[in-house]
């Protein structure tokens, strides 16, 4: 069992590893770049021990891992998914920017990053001579195994850095450490592995990669090619005589791993020269022939001056974090807007605040015609809508611009060929001196360019707050981009949904089509039978209107671009009173519901469709109906002449006895409910009748009290109609 003090634990939980800050850049870059393939973003990851380890870490919290542990970068990436990593990167980004500035020591982490990769590459190249089964988790072992000195420097680094200073080596260090922390950093780095859970011996890898080679040789197949890597990597980096005792010599390497001296040392030749070509790549100055011990990476540069060790990476990594911490409110509310001529305002005048700049254009990208365009831009002038200009750099610096992906200005005596007629008339137009164009470009397309007027004293200005305004119009170009995925995402919802409701309402009309026109046959079957005088004729008259009625609905879901049916003189009473006859006995009758009208008989007619009347009428009552399942009474009344406005309505009210409306009902009266609240119906009635009443230019209220009744109120507008 690992015996770490509790007390270094403690501090560990708190560190924030430390990484080289070009991987750390790199990492943001690509993490935000559309066309980075997770292998890419794995392959960066893996070049550097604190970003591999925090990676490791996340993917495999509780929080965040719903399957096995891994200890394969790739599919920790993949498990994270794009987004976290770019929060990670974002966020690590940042906490390397504050923590330089607060951080007193200034380490130089360069030697320690380059012996890190340099067993990582040879363990792999060993794993690859003798057949490991999976070469990548020898990889990652080699590329950790002195991760615990970061995790020592990070948590315990005053106690620690004189360590640093006073050891010769590794191996010194280690006697060092067990006397003064009680523990060491192969088990410190040991036991974060530990935490990860992962089925492998990758923890045993860097527990062991200092035991005596007698030892090791009973070990597992990992923790011995680790092992190797490291003696490997030590004596060709240090040749020292002093170590011969306490370092085992290649001659052990090669009789446990089987690979002739020879071959070690051209294998170390090779991974120390690939080490070096990512080194160059990622702008790190790394000497493969340098005779710094790999722990005296970490030593703190005391002799001096802040000044002196900070990196041109650091400088960046400082405007990034500026530039995230600038822009992010401002891209917050560029989200929020509600079209893209919206965001394009908000863009011109943010861009004039923030640059100081009074004429500001926008060339867009017209994909059908492969043109830039200043049309359909709101707010610029008319003769720039006219302009198409070929996206071609024969044509105008302006495209040369927007293929590019830089920006340009007129201004810049090395380019002047490419200055076109067209960028002189878009200096006209503007009444400029010049332009500066700043490229508009998204994640995955290419929105257009920023055409800025400028003088050449301005031009001059601006030229020192490039970065910060190509930064700016990125962050424009994806708020662009991001509304047009989210309207395109919409019509095509919308487009969906309304073809399968389409074809549901086509099946449905087919389907019940044929029994309606069954029943009304028959009923005017019945009809032809009944004397004259039979008052059931009415009754049959009124059940037909009533199939009509239905029938048309059914129609209308058909068509949802049917125009509305013709308005026409209404009798409301009328309509009460025949539609009392067909419903009053199933609805009220059959419940003990007394019905009481109170119908107001000099109403006047009213100028409104008659079936949207009767269905507000029949939500209501259903409604009041099964609110007063166990018996009450109704009231049906209509007033004329109700003043409200300077307008003149007609009023209809229903009030029942029932128990009264929940108040969560009556906070959103005219709106859909969930229709699992009350199974077997669909919620929809209420908002169905608003817009009904809506539709008919008329208001409704209601009144409700618990266990006194529900009362609604129906305005229509009143137009007088003399009856013939």
């Amino acid at each position: 069992m690992l015996q770490v003090p509790k007390a270094i634990l403690d501090s560990i939980e708190a560190t924030c590893l430390p990484s080289m800050p070009q991987v750390l850049l790199r990492f943001l870059r690509l993490s935000f770049d559309e066309n980075t393939s997770m292998a890419e973003l794995a392959t960066l990851v893996g070049q550097d021990p604190a970003l591999s380890a925090r990676i490791l870490t996340v993917a495999n919290s509780p929080a965040l891992c719903r399957g096995a542990k891994t200890g394969n970068l790739l599919q920790c990436l993949v498990n994270l998914g794009i987004r976290l990593a770019r929060t990670l990167a974002a966020c690590l980004v940042v906490q390397k920017a504050f923590s330089a500035a607060e951080d007193s020591h200034n380490y130089d982490l360069t030697g320690f990053w380059g012996h890190s990769l340099r067993v990582a590459e040879v363990a792999r190249a060993i794993s690859n001579e003798v057949g490991y089964h999976d070469p990548e988790e020898v990889y990652l072992s080699g590329l950790l195994h002195d991760i615990g000195q970061l995790l020592l420097l990070g948590s315990v680094g005053e106690s620690y850095v004189p360590m640093l200073v006073l050891c010769r080596d590794e191996y010194d260090l280690r006697d060092v450490e067990k006397q003064r922390l009680g523990t060491d950093h192969a088990a410190v780095g040991a036991w974060l592995v530990d935490q990860w859970k992962l089925s492998s011996f990758m923890s045993d890898s860097i527990l062991f990669h200092h035991a005596p080679a007698e030892e090791i040789v009973a070990a597992d197949a990992l923790s011995r090619i680790v092992w190797a890597a490291h003696v490997i990597c030590y004596r060709h980096r240090q040749p020292d005589p002093d170590l011969d005792e306490r370092l085992p010599d290649l001659a052990a390497v090669s009789l446990m791993t089987g690979i002739d001296l020879s071959r070690i040392s051209a294998i170390y030749t090779h991974c120390s020269e690939r080490v070096v070509s990512v080194a160059a790549a990622l702008g790190i100055t790394e000497n493969a022939d340098a005779k710094t011990l790999p722990h005296t990476s970490t030593i703190p540069l005391v002799n001096l001056s802040p000044k002196h060790y900070y990196t041109i990476a650091d400088t960046l990594i400082e405007e990034a974090v500026r530039d995230m911490a600038l822009m992010q409110p401002l891209q917050q509310d560029l989200a929020s807007l509600g079209s893209e001529a919206e965001i394009l305002l908000a863009v011109r005048e943010s861009a004039r605040i923030l640059f100081g700049v009074g004429q500001l254009v926008f060339l867009l990208v017209n994909p059908e015609k492969s043109a830039l365009s200043g049309a359909n831009v709101s707010c610029q002038p008319e003769l720039l809508q006219r302009l198409e200009i070929p996206l071609d750099s024969k044509h105008s610096l302006a495209a040369t611009v927007a293929l590019e992906n830089r920006p340009r200005s007129t201004f810049e005596p090395e380019h002047p060929a490419s200055i076109s007629l067209v960028d002189v008339q878009i200096s006209r137009v503007l009444g400029c001196e010049g332009l500066l164009y700043v490229p508009l470009h998204g994640r995955r397309r290419n929105i257009g360019v920023m055409a800025y007027g400028v003088s050449a004293a301005q031009a001059l200005r601006l030229r020192q707050r490039l970065k910060w305004i190509t930064s700016f119009a990125s962050m424009a170009a994806i708020s662009i981009e991001n509304w047009r995925d989210m309207r395109d995402r919409e019509l095509n919802l919308e487009s969906t949904l309304t073809r399968q409701f389409e074809q549901h309402a086509r099946k449905v009309i087919h389907e019940a089509g044929n029994p309606l026109s069954i029943i009304k046959n028959y009923l005017a079957v019945v009809n032809q039978k009944l004397p004259d005088d039979n008052a059931m004729i009415q009754e049959l008259e009124i059940l037909g209107e009533e199939i009509d009625r239905v029938s048309l609905i059914m129609r209308r879901m058909s068509n949802l671009a049917e125009a509305l049916p013709e308005a026409g003189a209404l009798d409301v009473n009328n309509v009460i009173e025949n539609m009392l006859v067909l419903y009053g006995d199933s609805l009220f009758s059959s419940r003990d519901i007394t019905i009481e009208k109170k119908l107001d008989h000099g109403l006047a007619f009213v100028n409104f469709e008659r079936d949207s009347f009767k269905q507000i009428l029949l939500n209501l009552w259903n409604n009041a109906a099964e609110a007063m399942s166990n018996g009450g009474s109704l009231v049906i009344a209509t007033q004329a002449d109700i003043n409200q406005n300077g307008r003149t309505y007609i009023e209809v009210r229903v009030s029942d006895t029932g128990p009264g409306l929940p108040p969560d009902v009556m906070h959103s009266l005219f709106q859909p409910l969930d229709p699992n609240r009350r199974p077997g119906h669909s919620g929809v009635g209420l908002s169905v009748v608003a817009a009904l009443v809506e539709r008919l230019d008329g208001r409704i209220t209601c009144q409700s009290k618990a266990g006194l009744g529900t009362s609604f109120s129906i305005l229509l507008p009143q137009t007088r109609k003399e009856a013939a």
